[in-house]
């Protein structure tokens, strides 16, 4: 019984997932542009192979090469200590900030809901195991499964 509930919820997690990790489904060409060609991109960068990367530290490097002249935000705390960086990255926060937490469905699940339900928190993405937040309030609220 344990595994069919299993396989039922990675069916229901997997495919709103699978299409939208590809851009498909994402009408915004501000957040199809960020998925394809930042969070998602599979051409290599020159410093992969100089710096030694692994898949995640290679998404990192992408999003914080595309935001460089932005302030990027990284969380990678656990549980409260998350909670607390959250609640002082928001306060100092504008529209060009972005966000990123780290273990967003382990230790910060809880600090990842209250996010994507957070009004300040205007676009997420959720990565699995990364989130990304923009708080640009000229866009409309929306959480990207990704």
């Amino acid at each position: 019984m344990m595994n069919l509930q299993r396989a039922t919820h990675l069916v229901l997690t997997a495919l709103p997932r699978a299409i939208h990790r590809h851009g498909y489904g994402i009408h915004s060409p501000w957040a199809y542009e960020l998925v394809r060609d930042v969070l998602f991109e599979r051409h290599q960068y020159y410093a992969y192979q100089e710096q030694h990367m692994n898949a995640q530290q290679q998404q990192l490097y992408r999003i914080c090469n595309h935001y460089r002249n932005q302030p990027v935000v990284i969380i990678d705390q656990k549980a409260q200590a998350a909670a607390v960086s959250y609640e002082e990255a928001v306060q100092h926060a504008n529209a060009q900030t972005v966000l990123i937490v780290e273990h967003i469905h382990n230790d910060n699940a809880a600090l990842w809901q209250h996010i994507v339900n957070d009004p300040r928190a205007i676009v997420t993405f959720d990565m699995r195991r990364r989130g990304l937040v923009t708080f640009d309030n000229k866009r409309i609220k929306q959480n990207y499964l990704l």
